[in-house]
């Protein structure tokens, strides 16, 4: 299989599609530049991939950086090889002292321990190309911290959507306000104390970020504060590499990563469409299929899945052929299903960073970081620049049953995947993810599914208006335990038969939700990238 060119737009001001023998795609043109610049100096990929995401750390402060936690699928085009790298850090032992307590949504006790570091320096040990150091990786971010970045539209609007939150941090305060307040579009915000903790992170490596450095700040905030951070956290491994898990989709398979990631979301969703036949040009029956077969995959992951380390998953069963032909037969094309399916329980919106690279070689790295909700937990850690994550008072269950209830040490559930499609032959096909909590999987499906089945060009399926599956507002009117949140340039006709099938239609618009990045292989040879116009992103060619 082989994608279409994408389609060439009237001067735009930023390129946000390009073909060429490497490509780079993210949701902020400084970061995307940094990945040209590493592909330009002779790297590979990953080596592109890790310039991204440390420069995304610093331009995109709401979204990911130091304290978060990442993902990682890559493409070993010498070996046809996909590793999946898994970067999330557990709960501070000291938040489950009462596990029946709900952790807080924002401030120290809503953090995890940093995995995006950990996984960082696994896939530079493991998968970059060896001809450019750690530290040249870091150089773009840590440039972009020290002299400053600029404030572009989609980060201006978070900015100003939490500067209550920011102020009231001192140390938020100190490394993200200018003079009190929040950066205005266009204005540059200098990040110092980051810029310092990069080039530590860069001359001395993963053991002492964990050690020495964040590590031992952090443990001291909670000591000054009461926080739930103790030396013991930081012990160990946060980052590990694992096989992928797939489906057989088409005429290929689609793969994405394992637990702690919610792949399987998207690919359980896949495997039951698949077995639908749907006609191509029916957009409001594949939409409620799609919806239906989503209900079916979020219960799953309610009610079987959490950190493999505290409980067994039962993937080979969830994604088995048997299984999702039965759940297949059992869709209803003609209404939607008004049965609350099992746990209801949801990991809710939230935004993150997607970015995709590859290079001549032919190898293909697909990368998701985050600090969970916008600005995460709130809480820089003074002295470092670092924002932390509100992974753990945002991702664990209430539920005392469910496999993602909180436990020491333990990781939740994440939001977070990427995926990867292969032809027969397992030749890789296209790659990517995007932004957007549990609008992750769904919005990954629509692009999936308008690529490989629609015929669009990865131009057109970045583009395109989207729908959004969530619980309803209302938990105890069962009757409608779901709503779909659409994007108001989607056709009127088809959110009418939506509505007519039995689906409600929210009055909440999807915004500018949804920041994918993709790439595919162009007919022409080499790679093409899309960029998505919802945020500030770029996608650039090497050769």
């Amino acid at each position: 299989m082989q994608l279409s060119e994408p389609a060439t737009s009237v001067s735009p001001p930023r390129p946000l599609s390009a073909a060429g023998r490497g490509v780079v795609a993210s949701a902020h043109a400084a970061a995307s530049a940094a990945g040209r610049t590493m592909l330009e100096r002779g790297g590979n990929a990953m080596d592109a991939a890790i310039a991204m995401a440390a420069a995304l750390g610093v331009a995109q402060p709401m979204m990911s950086g130091l304290g978060g936690d990442s993902f990682i699928l890559w493409y070993d085009a010498a070996t046809g090889r996909i590793t999946s790298i898994n970067g999330a850090g557990p709960a501070p032992a000291a938040a489950a002292d009462d596990p029946a307590r709900p952790l807080p949504m924002r401030g120290l006790g809503s953090a995890s321990v940093p995995g995006a570091v950990d996984a960082m320096c696994l896939a530079y040990d493991r998968h970059a190309s060896g001809r450019l150091s750690f530290g040249e990786l870091l150089a773009p971010a840590i440039e972009l911290a020290e002299r400053g970045c600029e404030t572009p539209h989609f980060c201006a609007r978070f900015f100003a959507l939490n500067e209550a939150l920011l102020a009231a941090d001192p140390g938020a305060r100190q490394a993200l306000l200018i003079d009190g307040r929040v950066p205005r579009e266009g204005e540059s915000l200098r990040q110092p104390d980051l810029a310092r903790t990069l080039e530590r992170l860069a001359t001395r490596g993963r053991d002492d970020f964990y050690g020495a450095g964040l590590g031992a700040r952090l443990v001291e905030l909670s000591r000054q504060t009461g926080g739930p951070f103790r030396e013991s956290d930081f012990d160990g491994v946060f980052a590990e590499a694992a096989a992928p898990i797939q489906v057989p989709y088409g005429d290929g398979w689609v793969l994405s990563n394992p637990p702690v990631a919610q792949g399987t979301v998207l690919l359980q969703a896949l495997g039951i469409l698949d077995r639908l036949n749907l006609p191509a040009d029916d957009g409001a029956l594949r939409a409620h299929c799609m919806i239906e077969a989503l209900k079916h995959a979020f219960a799953d992951r309610n009610d079987f899945l959490g950190d493999p380390r505290f409980t067994e998953n039962p993937l080979p069963q969830l994604l088995a052929a048997p299984r999702l032909d039965r759940i297949a037969a059992a869709i209803d094309r003609s209404r939607a299903a008004t049965a609350l399916p099992r746990a209801r329980w949801s990991l809710g919106s939230g935004d993150t960073t997607c970015f995709v690279a590859a290079d001549a070689r032919g190898n293909v790295a697909s990368y998701i970081t985050s600090i969970s909700t916008p600005f995460g937990a709130g809480v820089v850690v003074p002295g470092t620049g670092v924002l932390l994550n509100n992974r753990a008072g945002r991702g664990f269950s209430p539920d005392v049953h469910s496999p993602n209830h909180l436990a020491p040490g333990k990781r939740t559930m994440s939001t977070l995947h990427v995926y990867m499609a292969l032809d027969s032959q397992r030749r890789l096909v296209m790659a990517g993810g995007t932004a957007g909590g549990d609008g992750q999987p769904q919005w990954n499906l629509q692009i999936l599914d308008a690529v490989l089945n629609r015929g669009l060009s990865l131009r057109q399926a970045v583009d395109q208006p989207r729908w959004e599956l969530f619980p309803g507002s209302d938990p105890a009117h069962l009757a409608h335990p779901y709503e779909i949140r659409v994007d108001r340039r989607l056709d009127a006709t088809l959110v009418d038969r939506l509505r007519a099938l039995g689906h409600t239609i929210s009055d909440k618009s999807l915004g500018m939700l949804g920041a994918a990045q993709v790439l595919g292989i162009a007919p022409s040879g080499g790679f093409v990238a899309a960029a998505d116009p919802r945020a500030d992103g770029a996608a650039y060619a090497v050769g």
